[in-house]
């Protein structure tokens, strides 16, 4: 009898230790998993960062691109307004010419 009990203590000792090894895998794969996990997480964080500087670039040049048109944009106003204005003031010079001459005219009878 106390041969088996012996036998039986001794079986259930190597089980137990088999059981904590595979316990002991697992948490190793779950580690490797988690470590992969981390790996492609990084991976997608620097694709997201490459991106957002060549999309930062692009705006900056389209910021750069709409800067130059609306500098030309300013530059046409001021000459359609420089335009406008010499326009004008012919215009006006002229109305004021004859009504000169109109009052010119009305003051010899």
């Amino acid at each position: 009898m106390k041969r088996f009990s012996l036998f039986a203590v001794a079986a259930l000792f190597i089980a137990g230790a088999q059981l904590h090894a595979q316990g002991a895998a697992k948490q190793d794969s779950s580690k490797k998993a988690a470590a992969k996990t981390a790996q492609s997480a990084a991976k997608t964080a620097d694709k997201a960062a490459t991106a957002a500087k060549t999309d930062a670039k692009a705006a900056a040049k389209s910021a750069d691109k709409a800067t130059a048109a609306a500098k030309t944009a300013d530059k046409a106003a001021d000459k359609a307004t420089g335009a406008t204005q010499a326009g004008t003031a012919k215009k006006s010079g002229k109305k004021k010419s004859s009504a000169a001459k109109k009052d010119t005219t009305a003051k010899k009878p």
